[in-house]
């Protein structure tokens, strides 16, 4: 009886001993993550994971909700306190305090992750936007160097049109010097006829008295008419000084035209040369344009590797939650079996202790009926020598007086 009532009081005492040793393996393993969650900057409740209030300026960091401050207002550190001192608690506590560490750091990588993706998403828009700047620089520059070109083409076929032109006054102006030249010849041919036709007058004059008045008038119309000659020719003259004019003015217009024309072609040059330099601008643009393509498909190809690299990290990380879930329902299923099989042996605890206390006190009863027997057995043998001896005493009483009579009748 004594050995099954240390039995019973061993196992009632070993679920309180489990339930201390789980908690303080709990508390152990299940510290607050180093990295604070933004939704909870003060840590969260080791009981309901709810967020914790701001703690006091003195004193220990706070682990559970106080009074009123948990769900429902309920105080989740006594809450913790009975889960603990129960069975299954006991049994679920770690596996749960461990799941919930698993989770805070699954959401700390997870941020990690996600940061990391950011930045990888960040510097693509920078690599795209780089990209999209240097084309609108490459093409506004070529828009310009076209632009450029076509003006210089412009000004050349202007120059072009001016120098065809300047030939073509050239042409004319020589074409009236040419015609003044021969309006001069033919002026002086007339001059030179008058002159004659004076002498012939003259010589005639002398020859012929009778005709005087008529060579007179003769000669008098071919000074006239020489008169006129050389009116015409001084006028021929000053028209060919006019054309000898107009024609020095139009070779400076030539020679302006052939130096514009040659500025033009100058700069036609220059514009040539800029635009191969902008070819090879381009082309360097275009091998940069390469390169930073490439570096976009590198970054592209990490950034999905390292999306690729993520997922598996999720789909492996919920694996392993998913596995850990199933152990932690497998613990909290053999806790339950055990919890099941303590409350049998509780059970059958109680009803040992309940039949050990009534054969305990049947026992007893049985003692106490023995010990009223022998108390009733011992009194009854104290008064048989109480009447013995008050028999004994009667006798010797009864010898005395006859002992003593017999002497006095000798």
């Amino acid at each position: 009886m004594t050995d099954q009532r240390e039995q019973t009081t061993s196992a009632t005492a070993d679920p309180g001993t489990a339930a201390a040793a789980a908690d303080q393996a709990a508390g152990g393993e299940a510290g607050p993550s180093a990295a604070a969650a933004p939704e909870a900057p003060y840590g969260r409740c080791k009981h309901c994971r709810g967020p914790l209030p701001a703690p006091a300026a003195t004193g220990r960091r706070r682990e559970y909700h106080r009074g009123g401050e948990g769900p429902g207002g309920q105080d989740c550190k006594e809450a913790a306190r009975r889960a603990r001192e129960s069975a299954v608690g006991a049994l679920v506590e770690q596996p749960l305090q461990a799941l919930i560490a698993w989770a805070e750091r699954e959401e700390a990588e997870r941020r990690a992750h996600a940061g990391l993706l950011a930045a990888a998403t960040d510097r693509d828009q920078r690599f795209a936007a780089d990209l999209a700047r240097l084309r609108d620089t490459v093409l506004a520059r070529n828009c310009e160097l076209e632009t450029a070109i076509a003006r210089a083409a412009a000004e050349a076929a202007e120059a072009q049109a001016a120098r065809e032109a300047a030939e073509r006054r050239e042409r004319t102006a020589q074409a009236e010097a040419a015609g003044a030249r021969e309006d001069a010849r033919r002026a002086g041919e007339r001059a030179d006829g008058a002159d004659e036709r004076a002498r012939l007058a003259e010589r005639a004059a002398t020859a012929e008295q009778a005709a005087r008045i008529k060579a007179e008038k003769e000669t008098q119309d071919a000074v006239d008419s020489g008169d006129q000659a050389r009116a015409a020719l001084a006028e021929t003259r000053r028209r060919l000084l006019e054309a000898e004019e107009r024609l020095a003015g139009i070779r400076a217009d030539l020679e302006r035209v052939r130096g514009e024309r040659d500025d033009r072609a100058a700069r036609l040059e220059t514009a040539v040369a800029d635009l191969a330099a902008a070819h090879r601008t381009l082309a360097e643009k275009d091998t940069a344009i390469g390169d930073l393509t490439g570096r976009l498909e590198r970054a592209e190809n990490e950034t999905a590797a390292a999306r690729r690299q993520a997922a598996e990290d999720v789909r492996t990380a919920r694996d392993t939650a998913a596995d850990q879930l199933r152990r932690a329902d497998a613990h909290r299923r053999s806790a339950l079996d055990a919890a099941e099989r303590m409350r049998g042996e509780r059970d059958q605890a109680r009803t040992d202790l309940v039949a050990a206390r009534a054969a305990h006190h049947a026992e007893l009863r049985v003692l106490k009926q023995e010990r009223d027997a022998a108390r009733a057995a011992e009194t009854e043998q104290r008064e048989r020598a109480v009447r013995a001896e008050q028999a004994g005493r009667a006798a010797s009483a009864a010898g005395e007086p006859s002992t003593g009579a017999a002497p006095s009748g000798q």
